[in-house]
């Protein structure tokens, strides 16, 4: 069976599916957390909108040939270059060189009317396929790309709705090439393409929504002044039962609350920020470090040996004290007491070890602070 589509009915559709996308990715923009790139998504959407009725109504002799011969080309050109501006931005690449883009379109502009190819269908249809067709593969591309720092679900339906969109494109670019392509082809491509920005709103929205649960996770797990887990990420990461061959240590500034009294509360952030900082460059990429209390720290090293968690204590002893921190240009001397615990078997809980390395640390405060102290076995 022969199915046909009527193209003014698809068409109608069509325009109506970008209106309804634009509106829905103003909506998504409202609410969103990172909402750069999305009213570039949104003005693409009208635009293409706004190029397809332009098309339309000049092939019905509404308007004159020269203008919506180069007013539909130049809208549907320029609709793919805020696109793939949306989708850059808002898959987090922010960097976008405008004036090639201008450019581009300035030539585009100055080739048809030189030349006069929109006034010839096929050709001003071909120039268009071809545009969107390379735009949506860069977009997939970037998308994809940057699945790396940011591996959420939705950005794989993203690329995927992506490449098929310009896939169809590529498919009707071929159609036009050889001279066979026809009304019911273009139909379909209309059709099909309605899902398509359908389905690239969709995916917008639920991108978004997956970042917004990201942020509001990492909120919940991450100490907002020093940037490290606090206590419920450090409860999630940590073993219950230390394996053999960890270690774990506890951290506390010395005298902190001398130097929040005589320097004042935010010099006192200013030490927190730096000691967190200095810690974080000091530490292996699989060690876990969390803040636990107002200047209480705890470090956890997984696989190590017990002389060589004693010396990154001991290091990181020597680089605290190394700090240089001013205050309304007084300087704070900062230094750390450790406890440390070496776990020799993995026959306690984490928190016995917490424990052992709690009386650790308090032994170094006695001894004088400043120093490292390793629990007994």
């Amino acid at each position: 069976m022969n199915l046909h589509l009527d193209l003014p009915t698809v068409i109608l559709v069509y325009n109506t599916s970008l209106v309804a996308g634009a509106l829905s990715i103003v909506h998504i923009r409202r609410h969103s957390c990172r909402p750069q790139g999305l009213a570039y998504l949104a003005a693409a959407y009208l635009l293409l909108a706004l190029g397809s009725a332009v098309a339309w109504s000049g092939e019905n002799a509404v308007l004159p040939a020269w203008i919506w011969t180069h007013g539909s080309l130049l809208l549907g050109v320029g609709g793919y270059i805020c696109f793939w501006v949306g989708v850059r931005q808002f898959s987090g690449r922010w960097r976008v060189r405008w004036r090639v883009m201008w450019m581009l379109l300035a030539a585009v502009l100055m080739v048809g009317v030189v030349t006069g190819f929109p006034l010839q269908n096929l050709t001003r249809a071909g120039v268009f396929h071809g545009a969107a067709a390379l735009v949506l593969a860069v977009c997939t591309f970037d998308t994809l790309r940057d699945r790396r720092h940011e591996p959420l679900p939705s950005r794989t339906l993203l690329a995927a709705l992506l490449a098929l969109s310009g896939g169809i494109y590529a498919l009707r670019l071929v159609y036009i090439v050889t001279g066979t392509a026809g009304s019911d082809g273009f139909a379909w491509a209309f059709y099909v393409q309605m899902f398509c920005h359908f389905g690239i709103a969709l995916a917008v929205a639920t991108l978004s929504n997956e970042r917004a649960e990201v942020r509001l996770e990492l909120a919940a797990l991450t100490d907002p002044l020093t940037g490290t887990g606090n206590r419920r990420w450090l409860a999630q990461r940590l073993p219950l039962v230390l394996p053999a061959h960890s270690a774990i240590a506890q951290l506390d500034i010395d005298r902190f609350k001398q130097i929040n009294d005589h320097h004042g509360h935010a010099a006192g952030d200013q030490v927190l920020v730096a000691f967190a900082r200095c810690l974080q460059e000091e530490l292996r990429s699989s060690d876990l470090l969390a803040r636990v209390g107002g200047e209480e720290f705890v470090i956890y090293l997984p696989v190590v040996a017990e002389a060589e968690a004693l010396a990154i204590a001991r290091r990181l002893c020597e680089k605290v004290a190394a700090l240089r921190i001013e205050h309304d240009g007084l300087p704070i001397p900062v230094t750390v007491s450790i406890g440390l615990a070496w776990v020799h078997g993995a026959d306690l809980a984490a928190k016995a070890w917490l424990q052992k390395a709690d009386a650790a640390l308090y032994s170094a405060k006695r001894a004088g602070r400043n120093r490292v102290v390793v629990a007994a076995a």
